[in-house]
């Protein structure tokens, strides 16, 4: 892929459906694995495929099936549609047939699947042109139709905001054991309020015509109004991404990579600019950086298990807080390493943690101020142990709930520290103005960036640096790739 004159322009896109796991069959055939190997093709003949959820039944037909994935054990089943819909749960079918052209009908137990991969279709018209979109606590995402007539909600100054109409984006956070939850509305005119709801679930009606009752502990994140993309549900409904400056590459496999996004690099100064930062921040610095492309997002747990899956390492403790989309944490700078090379591997392409310099460049996004917004402190901005979210002081929130910086990039000021190449040093006076970084050096700490979701607010300024042993690993600790460019 190649990178287009303009690295950085800020289009407002409602884009990123949830990436097809494989890629679709294009024969015309469903594709059914079975957990012993065997691998058969023909037609699935089931009229609905229904799936049981933690918020009701939810029956997806066939034309609409894109990928099913049989959990066994402990893990839930999963349906992919064509539209980038996500649900999980307990297939309500035990048995399904297949028909084949030369072989006789194929009778399979449920139990007997491993996955069933369904031949790619032309898309029907969506059943809403710009649907709600609705994401659970469990990772579940969908499109659907908000159908509750009110969501009263009692924010923490006294101010309420009833009328769904006016919402744009609606957040919660469950707290201990999912008995409780605190919520964000942020409004259609930017008003944000939090508080918590006098309902105790929201009502919508799926693409698919089904009616599901959502209670609020089950939800994680609600936007209205917000998918114009006549394509595919969206899920990001913050992310500001020119798609020409966008890189997605794809794995041996057919999946998809992390998002990264194509910086032009150049000369910019990096460290305290304030006179009033740390001594490790000082004197300030002009450093020369090559064009680089950065993850739009930190590294997280979804993408992490993939690699622990496929390698046998050690999968990392989420503190009970939840996987799927939080940045991964209790990883190691070793770790993340072990997960640059094995990204590298499955693409072909060379991803390595940033240099301490590339870091601040991303993170600064042009800005000379002590965050990438300004210099005073702004609520709702990000996550820390003192700025305003809803998560403050208490755990990760999943990537992209926050607005990203001119770049495009998310949670760059705070969330969790976040690893990079470079071996610690108390200074700049004897550090190299090329921004190289040097990961290849044997040092006893490594410099960690951006500050966490349990650090004060004054840690998460652009310059900040921070460190840490190469071998902890820390439950605000996380990390997120550069892939390097190839350049004329």
């Amino acid at each position: 892929m190649t990178c287009g004159r303009r690295l950085y322009g800020c289009l407002l896109l409602f884009l990123f459906a949830i990436p097809p796991l494989y890629a679709a069959t294009g024969n015309g055939y469903d594709v059914v694995t079975l957990n012993n190997g065997d691998i058969y093709n023909g037609t699935v003949a089931q009229s609905h495929f229904t799936l049981e959820t933690r918020y009701g039944e939810v029956p997806v037909p066939y034309a609409r099936m894109a990928l099913l994935i049989l959990g066994g054990g402990e893990q839930p089943d999963r349906i992919l549609t064509r539209r980038g819909d996500r649900f999980s749960g307990r297939l309500k079918e035990r048995e399904l047939t297949m028909l084949r052209v030369l072989d006789p009908t194929l009778p399979v137990a449920v139990e007997d699947v491993a996955e069933i991969l369904f031949a790619d279709r032309k898309l029907r018209p969506p059943l809403f042109k710009t649907p709600d979109a609705v994401i659970t606590q469990n990772g579940d995402r969908f499109a659907a139709r908000v159908i509750s007539e009110a969501l009263p909600m009692t924010g923490h100054a006294g101010a309420r905001l009833t009328n769904p109409s006016g919402i744009h984006l609606l957040d919660v956070v469950s707290l201990d054991e999912g008995e409780d939850y605190l919520a964000q509305i942020t409004a259609n005119d930017g008003q944000v309020i939090q508080g918590r709801f006098a309902l105790e679930q929201v009502t919508v009606s799926t693409g698919f015509g089904t009616i599901l009752n959502i209670p609020f502990t089950r939800l994680s994140q609600l936007a209205l109004r917000v998918n114009h993309s006549g394509k595919r549900p969206t899920f990001r409904f913050l992310q500001r991404l020119n798609p020409v400056d966008l890189i997605r590459d794809r794995m041996r496999d057919g999946t998809l990579g992390p998002q990264m996004l194509a910086l032009r690099g150049g000369s910019y100064t990096r460290g305290d600019q304030q006179g009033d930062g740390d001594a490790d921040e000082r004197p300030a610095q002009a450093v020369q950086l090559q064009p680089f492309a950065i993850g739009v997002h930190e590294v997280t747990f979804d993408e992490y298990d993939r690699f622990c899956a496929d390698t046998g390492h050690r999968k990392p403790d989420d503190q009970g807080w939840g996987r799927g989309s939080r940045p991964v944490v209790n990883v190691s700078w070793e770790d993340a390493n072990a997960y640059a090379a094995w990204l590298s591997r499955r693409t072909e392409q060379r991803y390595r943690l940033p240099s301490d310099a590339e870091w601040e460049y991303a993170a600064r996004a042009g800005s000379v101020s002590r965050y990438w917004w300004g210099d005073e402190p702004e609520p709702h901005r990000a996550n820390c142990a003192d700025c305003g979210s809803l998560w403050d002081g208490e755990k990760s929130a999943p990537v992209g709930r926050f607005p990203p910086n001119p770049f495009g990039l998310h949670d760059t000021a705070g969330n969790v520290f976040e690893w990079v190449v470079d071996c610690w040093q108390d200074n700049f006076i004897a550090v190299t103005a090329v921004g190289a970084g040097d990961g290849g050096a044997e040092c006893g700490k490594r410099v960690i960036r951006g500050g966490a979701w349990s650090f004060p607010l004054h840690e998460i300024r652009s310059a900040n640096r921070w460190r840490d042993f190469p071998t902890r690993r820390s439950d605000d600790t996380g990390f997120r790739l550069v892939r390097e460019l190839v350049t004329d």
